[in-house]
């Protein structure tokens, strides 16, 4: 063998030596197994150390849109306090026709009481939505905030109405039926009113929750209730028809439809939902 061959061969010997020869320790201790490469992919977990406040996952918006206050609370003492303004109107209005025809200055004080009743209503209305909730005024139009702007616009043109027939300043068709067809439609829209929505009385049918239950209860109760708003309503609208087109004579003409009007607002006083 020559010096050229026994080189060779002497290289091939230690290669194969160093491919069967297994690595250091210090060496596996050093590379990563594939478990702790993956754990150390993973996001810290927060170290909880004393005075370190960590902040908590953020609640549900929705949920939490206006806890400062209670629905039912709200809207009992809305409507009781709209009744205690309805029969002060009525008594008011009244007083007002059998002083017989208007020469005093006590002819202002009806449409007053609705104008107060309109100003309690605008800022009483709905807690969620604006002037007082967090809601903006174009996004509460919808719904049962909808529907409340809606019969609040009707209490306001009730008002100017009334304040330009004491001035006098009402045209003669306007005197006639203006009231009457509001009030009619206040009652209309009273029987479709509705709290809670469709939605609500759906799932009532597919679930034994109790508080859905007693919710659905409380449902029928406000449901009732302004079923005789209603009714009351259109003992309003007729008396107002059957005295402003002059079919009822002399103090019957100016005073019938305060009763029903005084008796509208002491039921609304006892509003319960």
């Amino acid at each position: 063998m020559t010096k050229r061959n026994l080189s060779i061969a002497l290289l091939a010997l230690a290669a194969a030596t160093l491919g069967v020869i297994p690595p250091a320790a210090d060496a596996l201790q050093a590379s990563p197994s594939a478990h702790q490469h993956a754990s150390q992919q993973q996001p810290a977990a927060p170290m909880d150390m004393p005075g370190m406040v960590v902040n908590p996952a953020p609640k549900d918006v929705a949920k939490d849109a206006h806890p400062w206050c209670d629905d039912t609370v709200w809207s009992t003492f809305n409507h009781r306090v709209a009744g205690w303004y309805l029969a002060l109107w009525g008594f008011t209005a009244l007083i007002a026709g059998l002083q017989g025809p208007p020469g005093t200055w006590w002819r202002f004080a009806p449409p007053m009481v609705l104008l107060g009743l309109v100003q309690f209503l605008f800022f009483r209305n709905d807690p969620e939505a604006w002037p007082v909730g967090p809601m903006s005024f174009w996004a509460s139009m919808q719904g049962e905030d909808l529907q409340h702007r809606v019969f609040l616009l009707l209490l306001l043109l009730m008002t100017v109405i009334e304040l330009l027939r004491a001035a006098n300043r009402l045209p003669s068709f306007l005197a006639k039926y203006s009231m009457a067809i509001l009030a009619a439609l206040g009652g209309v829209y009273l029987l479709f009113h509705k709290h809670g929505g469709g939605d609500m009385t759906a799932m009532s049918h597919t679930t034994n929750d109790p508080a859905m239950q007693q919710m659905m209860t409380s449902m029928n109760t406000v449901l009732h209730e302004h079923m005789w708003f209603s009714i009351l309503g259109f003992g309003v609208a007729s008396g107002r028809l059957l005295g402003d087109a002059g079919i009822l004579k002399g103090r019957w003409a100016s005073t019938l439809w305060t009763v029903f009007a005084i008796a509208l607002g002491a039921y609304m006083i006892r509003y319960v939902e």
